[in-house]
C-alpha cells in the first residue's frame, strides 16, 4: 500500500476527520450480504420463471452484485437488480412481510437471510482497518462510520467496534432523515456535519463503486478506494483519488532515510557485483527489483525498439521461479508488461504509480490520477512547441510525459529543456524528473521508485529478517530506490550516470546483469 503517501496526504490536505464505509472496509460482511442477496433473488427468479414461462439469469455476485446492489440502500438494490432483468414490482411498504412480491417484501426477505447467516457465521473484521483507525484516533482524528445497512449498529456491536466511532450514519438514520442512497453524497455529508467538520476537511474510505462516486460528487477532501476484490481501475474511474489494497499503520510505514544520511559514492569506484552473489545475499533469500531500460534491455534511440532478448527473458523467468522478481520502470506498466511477457513477475510502471502481478493483482497506489488533466494539457503544449525541433520526442505515458532529447542537435538541447521547464511551471500538479537524455513531467507527489519498492515489500510480506532486497538500476530515477534500500538491501548500479550514486555495487552492462542473474539462480538452487 502507498503508506507514507496516505499519511502525507492527510497531513498536507489538513484533514480532520475520517469516514469509513462498513461492509468491505471495516467488516467482511459484504460477502455475507452478497450470499443473502443471491439466495433470495435466485429463489425468486426461479419461481417467477416457472410462473411466467420466461427464464431469468441468476444473480452473478462478481458482476451483478457490484453493479446493481453493492453500497446501495436495500430497497434500491432490489429495484436496480430487478430492472436489469426487466422486472418491475410494486414498491410495497417497509412493514411488508418478508417474501411478499413487492420491492419492500423481497428486501425484507433478504434481511432475514442476512440475519440468519450472520448468526451462523459471525462477524469477521479487517484487522488492518481497525489498527489504522485506532492509530488515527490516537493522533486526534475524528471518525465516523456509514452504511446503507440498517444492521450497522448490530454488526459493530457483534464485532466489538462501537467505541471506534463518534458518529454512525446508517440505513436507520437515512430512513429517518430521508437521505438518498449512494451515489448521492448525502450520507457522507451528513456524517461530516455531525462530526462538525467541512467535507473538504474529510477523507472517506470506500470499497463500492457507488461509494467513491458519491465521495467525489460531494467534494470530500480525499476519496480513498479500498480494493479487496481487484477492481482498482474501476474504483479510480468512479472517483477514487487513490486506491489501497490494505491499510497502513504508522508503526509499519516505509523506512525514510533523510537526505543527509544517504551515503553516496562515485559510481566508478564501486566494486563489481559479479562473483559476489554469496557475499551479497548474506545467507538470505533475495527479492529482486530491476529497471527495464539499460538493465534488461540496452538503451536505444527509439524506446519502442528496446526489445528484451529471448535469453534474458528465460533468465528472468528462472529467477522468478526461485524468488520474487519485479520490474520497476518509468514506462507505462502495460508497455513494460508487454515487452517482458512473463506472468510470474510483478510490474511497477510509471515509476510505481501503476502496479500489477500474479493472481490478478493490480493497483495504482500513488494517487496520480488527479494529475491526468494537467498531463493532458501539458502534452498538447509540448507537442505544439517542440514540433519544429528535429529529434525531439514527446512520449506520453499514463502518469508521466517523457521529453526525449537524445536525438536533438546539441545546439537545440537547451531549448527543449527550457520548453519542458516552462510547461511544468504552469502546472502545480506536475514536477520535473531527471533521466538519461530526457526531461520527465511527473505528478507532483511524494512517490517514486523507492516507495514503490517498499510498497511491494510490504504488500508481498517481504519485510522479514531472512529476505534481502536487491535493486538493479541504471538511471537517475533509480537513485530513489538505491537510497530507500540503504541499510536494508543492496543497490546495484548498471553502467554510469552523471551524478554520485547511493548504490553500493555496480555492473557494467546489460550482459553483466544477465551473468549476475544466472549466478543468482545457481546460488538459489
Amino acid at each position: 500500500m502507498p503508506q507514507n503517501h496516505l499519511f502525507d496526504l492527510i497531513k498536507t490536505k489538513r484533514l480532520r476527520a475520517l469516514i469509513f464505509d462498513l461492509d468491505g472496509v471495516i467488516t467482511q460482511t459484504a460477502r455475507v450480504h452478497a450470499k443473502a442477496w443471491k439466495t433470495m433473488f435466485d429463489a425468486y427468479l426461479e419461481e417467477r420463471a416457472r410462473r411466467d414461462g420466461k427464464p431469468h439469469a441468476p444473480l452473478n455476485i462478481s458482476t451483478d452484485y457490484r453493479q446493481y446492489i453493492d453500497g446501495m440502500p436495500r430497497y434500491d438494490g432490489v429495484r436496480n437488480f430487478l430492472a436489469s432483468r426487466e422486472i418491475t414490482l410494486p414498491e410495497g411498504a417497509p412493514a411488508d412481510e418478508p417474501g411478499i412480491e413487492t420491492v419492500a417484501g423481497l428486501g425484507n426477505l433478504k434481511n432475514v437471510y442476512f440475519q440468519e447467516l450472520l448468526q451462523q457465521d459471525g462477524v469477521e473484521v479487517y484487522f488492518d482497518t481497525v489498527a489504522f483507525i485506532r492509530e488515527m484516533r490516537a493522533e486526534g482524528m475524528r471518525t465516523a462510520v456509514i452504511s446503507a445497512s440498517k444492521n450497522c449498529k448490530a454488526i459493530l456491536a457483534a464485532a466489538g467496534l462501537e467505541e471506534l466511532f463518534e458518529v454512525r450514519v446508517d440505513g436507520v438514520v437515512a430512513a429517518e432523515l430521508g437521505i438518498k442512497g449512494k451515489p448521492s453524497p448525502d450520507i457522507f455529508l451528513e456524517a461530516a456535519k455531525r462530526l462538525q467538520v467541512s467535507p473538504q476537511e474529510t477523507a472517506i474510505f470506500e470499497d463500492a463503486l457507488a461509494g467513491v462516486e458519491a465521495g467525489k460528487a460531494g467534494g470530500l477532501g480525499l476519496v480513498v478506494g479500498i480494493d479487496r476484490t481487484n477492481q482498482a481501475t474501476e474504483l479510480q474511474r468512479h472517483g477514487a483519488d487513490m486506491v489501497l489494497q490494505k491499510f497502513p499503520t504508522l508503526n509499519t510505514t516505509m523506512k525514510n532515510i533523510a537526505a543527509n544520511t544517504v551515503q553516496k559514492h562515485d559510481g566508478n569506484t564501486l566494486p563489481s557485483a559479479l562473483n559476489k552473489v554469496q557475499e551479497l545475499l548474506q545467507g538470505k533469500k533475495p527479492a529482486v527489483f530491476l529497471d527495464y531500460d539499460g538493465c534488461l534491455s540496452p538503451i536505444v534511440k527509439d524506446p519502442d525498439k528496446a526489445v528484451l532478448s529471448d535469453q534474458m527473458r528465460t533468465t528472468l523467468q528462472r529467477v522468478a521461479e526461485l524468488c520474487p522478481v519485479a520490474v520497476v520502470s518509468g514506462r507505462d506498466r502495460a508497455n513494460v508488461e508487454q515487452l517482458v511477457k512473463l506472468d510470474n513477475l510483478y510490474y511497477a510502471g510509471s515509476h510505481g504509480f501503476d502496479i500489477s502481478g500474479p493472481n490478478n493483482m493490480h493497483t495504482e497506489p500513488g494517487g496520480a490520477a488527479a494529475a491526468i488533466p494537467a498531463l493532458d494539457k501539458a502534452q498538447v503544449e509540448l507537442n505544439e512547441r517542440l514540433r519544429g525541433i528535429e529529434g525531439a520526442l514527446v512520449e506520453r505515458k499514463r502518469y508521466a510525459i517523457a521529453v526525449h532529447y537524445r536525438n536533438v542537435p546539441e545546439e537545440q538541447v537547451n531549448q527543449v529543456i527550457e520548453v519542458a521547464q516552462d510547461v511544468i511551471a504552469k502546472h502545480d500538479e506536475l514536477k520535473p524528473g531527471p533521466g538519461k537524455k530526457i526531461m520527465e513531467l511527473k505528478p507532483n507527489l511524494d512517490w517514486h521508485k523507492g516507495k514503490a519498492v517498499h510498497w511491494l515489500m510490504e504488500e508481498l510480506d517481504l519485510n522479514k529478517p531472512d529476505i534481502i532486497p536487491l535493486y538493479i538500476g541504471d538511471d537517475l530515477t533509480d537513485e530513489d530506490a538505491f537510497a530507500a534500500l540503504q541499510g536494508q538491501g543492496i543497490g546495484i548500479l548498471v553502467g554510469e550516470h552523471d551524478e554520485e550514486t547511493a548504490a553500493t555495487y555496480r555492473l557494467e552492462s546489460v550482459d553483466e546483469v544477465q551473468v549476475f542473474l544466472e549466478a543468482l539462480i545457481q546460488e538459489l538452487k
